[in-house]
């Protein structure tokens, strides 16, 4: 493969979408309808993390383009690139470092997951950002992840306070729920999606808020619902076996059948859609935080969350703090002077005019005592 040809040319039938995030055009090229869709199974419904389809004008900021190829030409373009290039490394996500090459021709990123060995490689050129990776289902997920990569930057450098949460919505309002990993976030905020009244799932693991005036604006960024059975025998899900998703099931021998299992089942927002017959809500105002337990072992519990608990939870689990989800800024697109996002201190001190809630459930008649405990709570603050 020529690498002047590669970030020049448009895969033959590709098709073009021009999308505007967070108030930037890309203009998005790819011809392999697996990566199409994941796309835009994954930005759904429009709207889902600033991500919209582009109005007819604007030139695009930046063209990214994807090119799927067999894995043996991918590793012989990294391997004739790395002959000639100027190696250095660069930090892909949080100290997960990765060897890139700068040639005269740009730069060539090597992209590898953090739980995979196959490679793939990005070309970084004026303007444009070329995908070359294999014609696999991990190889489909790289065009997604760029772009979700770029629009969590563009939020981080407007502002966002960054939380690891998951959230829902009830009478038009965000709930964060909030926890350490394992706390059971996103199971007790897809469950309580399911069973309120006027309810919404917004996202898992990530949620921005934005200060508009004295209120907060809660953004879901659209990472796969990742869960496992345990998760899905808490909320009464039973017909899973007919499901066919972008991810796939985990393998045979894998512990995704545990209630505690590590390998987990991954759900894009229109599969969460689909399956588990929740309305999708990209943003909405902020009402109120929820702090979830979900453990089998322990009775169930429903009350207030004092404001220092909340402080703990959160000091923990704020990602604008000390930013362990993103590395250094190796495609070059926020540019300077970003906003800061609000402290967790001022955050603290605004959440605090809000319900802080906090549950523990064990099973499927604990999570429907706690949607009712829930809605009378909520209820009784307005």
């Amino acid at each position: 493969m020529e690498l002047r040809q590669l970030t020049t040319n448009i895969p033959a039938g590709a098709t073009t979408r021009r999308l505007d995030v967070w108030g930037h055009v890309l203009a998005v090229a790819t011809n392999r309808p697996e990566a199409a869709d994941l796309l835009a199974d994954t930005f759904y419904p429009a709207g889902m993390f600033q991500v919209r389809e582009a109005a007819d004008g604007p030139v695009a900021e930046l063209t990214i383009v994807d090119h799927a190829r067999p894995q043996a030409e991918v590793d012989e373009l990294i391997r004739s690139v790395s002959a000639t290039g100027r190696e250095s490394d660069y930090e892909l996500t949080r100290n997960y470092r990765l060897p890139r090459f700068d040639t005269a021709e740009g730069t060539l990123f090597v992209l590898r997951d953090v739980n995979h060995t196959e490679s793939a490689a990005l070309l970084r050129t004026e303007g444009r950002v070329t995908i070359v990776r294999p014609e696999t289902p991990l190889g489909h997920r790289w065009l997604t992840r760029i772009v979700r990569d770029l629009a969590t930057r563009f939020a981080k450098a407007s502002g966002s306070l960054v939380l690891h949460s998951s959230a829902f919505t009830h009478d038009g309002g965000a709930y964060l729920v909030i926890g350490d990993s394992g706390a059971g976030k996103s199971t007790t905020a897809i469950a309580l999606a399911r069973l309120l009244s006027l309810a919404g799932w917004m996202g898992n693991d990530r949620m921005h808020l934005d200060r508009e005036g004295a209120q907060y604006r809660a953004t879901a960024c659209p990472l796969p619902l990742a869960i496992n059975k345990g998760s899905l025998d808490v909320m009464g899900v039973t017909d899973f076996q007919g499901w066919t998703l972008h991810a796939g099931f985990p393998a045979a021998g894998s512990d995704w059948d545990r209630f505690m299992g590590e390998d987990k089942l991954k759900m894009s927002t229109r599969e969460v859609e689909r399956y588990l017959e929740v309305p999708i809500v990209p943003e909405a105002p902020l009402a109120g935080v929820l702090f979830p337990r979900v453990d089998p072992s322990a009775p169930y519990a429903f009350g207030e969350a004092s404001l220092e608990h909340a402080a703990d939870v959160l000091s923990r689990n704020c990602f604008s703090v000390d930013d362990n989800l993103q590395g250094e800024d190796w495609l070059g697109v926020t540019g300077a002077d970003p906003v800061a996002p609000p402290t967790l201190e001022a955050f603290l001190a605004d959440i605090a005019k809000l319900p802080l809630l906090r549950s523990s459930v064990g099973n499927a008649a604990d999570v429907t005592r706690l949607a009712a405990d829930f809605r009378r709570a909520v209820t009784a603050e307005r």
